[in-house]
């Protein structure tokens, strides 16, 4: 993987740094969904996470996490088998996603990067962590930009991605593929803390966190369901 050097300032940013930091973080996120890949999903043939259409690449990715939870010995906060069919029974809500967008999935504002001349106004100069980023639905960066919580009731943020993307509605297919996101992103937070041991408060936060999380999304998505 080749990076780019991104300079920082050496202490943070000040109290006006943090007022526009959320509204430059959805421009350039917005930005990010022009990059297209080659395939959906992760775009290495050998790791068997794309497809040539969301819902397959979907699958693979949700249903690999699933397995690392086998693997690792994670308890889950619902059925194995339940959360194993949710991209098949909301397939055709995956199936709306037409163009494999570059998705950053981890774009909250502790992995951005701001930058001034001088005295001058702050400027988002750079995204950091690109190792959750993959091809598929650009809508799933909303879930990145907000990992605890919900990015698309944010004004602020919302106002900086729809500058680039006026388009953008959040309607009811929108809002069962935002719920099926925050449960993949959750049960990845809670598998990878086994192999990165994770102890103490932490560990156990992630783990009533995560639990909720899925919860309350698998609530969402079926009072969603048609």
């Amino acid at each position: 993987m080749a990076a780019t050097a991104v300079p920082s300032p050496p202490s943070g940013p000040d109290d006006d740094a943090e007022e526009h930091a959320n509204e430059a973080d959805g421009i350039a996120v917005e930005r990010l969904r022009h990059a297209l890949g080659p395939v959906y999903g992760y775009p290495r043939p050998a790791l068997g996470l794309s497809g040539p259409d969301w819902p397959s690449a979907f699958t693979a990715m949700l249903h690999a996490v699933l397995a690392d939870a086998i693997r690792f010995e994670v308890t889950l906060p619902a059925p194995i088998d339940l959360l194993a069919d949710l991209p098949a029974r909301f397939g055709h809500r995956l199936a709306e996603v037409r163009r494999p967008a570059l998705v950053h999935f981890d774009a909250w504002e502790g992995n951005l990067v701001l930058a001034r001349t001088g005295h001058g106004e702050w400027r988002l100069s750079g995204l950091i962590d690109g190792e959750r980023a993959f091809f598929g639905d650009p809508l799933a960066e909303l879930v990145g930009l907000d990992p605890l919580g919900s990015a698309e009731d944010d004004p602020d943020l919302m106002a900086g991605y729809r500058s680039h993307a006026p388009g953008t509605v959040i309607d009811a297919g929108a809002r069962v593929r935002l719920a099926l996101y925050r449960v993949y992103l959750a049960l990845v937070m809670r598998v990878e803390s086994v192999p990165r041991a994770y102890g103490g408060e932490f560990a156990a936060w992630l783990d009533t966190w995560s639990a909720e999380r899925v919860t309350r999304q698998l609530a969402v998505l079926d009072a969603l369901e048609e």
